[in-house]
């Protein structure tokens, strides 16, 4: 048994039709990729990325202003620092709590050794009798023989 399947002429027309018009479009758009650019749209396209690149930078200077602060902004002379809690003004005052620091261990440090000066002119002489002592302890004399 054999089937056969006729189109109508309706079908075979609406065929044709819907593939002249992919036809037509795979010819349009192949005919408008073998055309040159036009300028204006480069630089327009050329505009636009570059505007957005500028975006970009602008907001990343602007976190990294935040987040680091602005340079010049931590002059010792204008003071202002104290009140930013970005990062470089934590490392200065992190800096000056360090500076006074290590002054005030430096003016402990003369103050101790202002005050047991007088107590090193005793040392040598100890030093010595204690010196002494041992060398004698080594070579197996008393004190008794060593007088």
């Amino acid at each position: 048994m054999k089937v056969e399947w006729r189109l109508s002429h309706a079908h075979r027309s609406a065929v044709k039709v819907i593939r002249r018009m992919q036809y037509f479009v795979a010819r349009r758009k192949f005919q408008q990729a073998r055309k040159p650019y036009d300028v204006r749209d480069v630089i327009e396209q050329y505009s636009q990325g570059h505007l957005n690149m500028m975006v970009r930078i602008k907001e990343l200077q602007r976190r990294l202003d935040h987040s680091l602060g602005k340079p010049g902004m931590f002059l010792p002379e204008k003071g202002v620092d104290k009140e930013y809690y970005t990062v470089g003004a934590r490392l200065i005052r992190l800096e000056d709590k360090v500076t006074a620091m290590d002054q005030k261990m430096e003016d402990a440090l003369r103050i101790l050794v202002e005050q047991f000066r007088p107590q090193q002119e005793l040392l040598p002489r100890a030093a010595h009798v204690g010196s002494k002592v041992t060398v004698m302890k080594r070579l197996g004399i008393s004190m008794d023989e060593g007088q």
